[in-house]
């Protein structure tokens, strides 16, 4: 069964967002969000700020609630065609806060009964934690969701409204050996902890490894995608994202609003400047100051 919004709902959902509303706003809702290749009468239709042709695209959208730039007028056509505007500075943006008010199925907050749970974790409140998963001497925050098959180690930190996807790996001892008189390696004692800020998103099977002797820290509202691995002792800022399948290498330092692509892999003790951009299967082996986009094995500066 399809979900009804009234107009008056998505208009107070975006508050600020909203700039103003064009058209007509008794009686119109919405069923779903508009794709490129599913647009109708009833879909919430949006038009992106990087179109050129943001008019034309409105004009000729069927949709009956478009979210708009203010870079498209109200036009006798679109007055004709009884279309109803809001005009917000980021459709993309508005779009996302409508779509996850609305139409995202939220989980239950619940712990699975084959969850395992240590008696001295700390859960906080409407935290989901599903099959399978294990939950060490960890403390994890307000609605966090916590998939299934999810290893939570001991000495974790965990702040609120995180997400876990399935098979995810948090505060797993370190890759640290040394050598004994002889030559044979022998493991590196692992005893910092792993801390995570807020609104932080793990892919599925990806993996970050507690600390050596200092802790691995990952920021407010970063984001890691399917198979990463984000090693000991690396101190990550806020806003980054890593895509599927990068490698942070131990000991490194990730400034904030920080992309690092697909398949990228940063070598130990590198420090990567805030608001960089490491390429698509790049190799970083020296430091990335601020701002920089780099490319390429090993990965140099590049403009694009």
């Amino acid at each position: 069964m399809k979900k009804i919004v009234k107009l008056s709902e998505i208009k107070d959902t975006l508050g600020d967002l909203l700039i103003t509303t064009y058209g007509p706003t008794e009686d119109v809702y919405i069923d779903n969000l508009a794709d490129v290749q599913h647009v109708n009468e009833t879909t919430l239709d949006w038009v992106g700020n990087n179109k050129k042709n943001q008019q034309v695209i409105a004009e000729q959208s069927p949709a009956k609630v478009i979210l708009v730039s203010e870079k498209v007028a109200y036009t006798e056509e679109l007055k004709e065609q009884k279309r109803t505007l809001l005009v917000v500075s980021n459709p993309r943006q508005a779009l996302a806060v409508i779509g996850n008010a609305f139409f995202l199925e939220m989980g239950t907050h619940e712990i699975h009964p084959t969850a395992i749970v240590d008696p001295e974790a700390k859960i906080g409140k409407d935290v989901y934690i599903g099959p399978y998963a294990v939950i060490g001497k960890a403390e994890v925050g307000d609605n966090c969701s916590i998939s299934a098959f999810v290893k939570i180690y001991d000495n974790v930190k965990i702040g609120h409204h995180c997400f876990f996807k399935e098979g995810a790996v948090i505060g797993g001892a370190g890759f640290g050996f040394e050598k004994d008189a002889d030559g044979n390696r022998f493991r590196f004692p692992q005893l910092g902890k792993v801390v995570i800020g807020n609104y932080v998103e793990v892919g599925a099977n990806s993996t970050i490894d507690r600390g050596a002797l200092s802790d691995t820290v990952i920021g407010d509202y970063t984001k890691m995608d399917n198979l990463c691995h984000i090693a000991h002792n690396n101190v990550v800022g806020k806003n980054c994202i890593f895509t599927a399948g990068s490698i942070v290498s131990g000991s490194c330092e990730i400034g904030d609003n920080t992309w690092v692509g697909p398949n990228s892999t940063i070598n130990n003790w590198i420090k990567v400047g805030a608001d960089s951009l490491i390429g698509i299967g790049s190799t970083v082996v020296m430091k990335v100051k601020d701002g920089t986009k780099v490319f390429g094995v090993p990965a140099e500066k590049v403009e694009f």
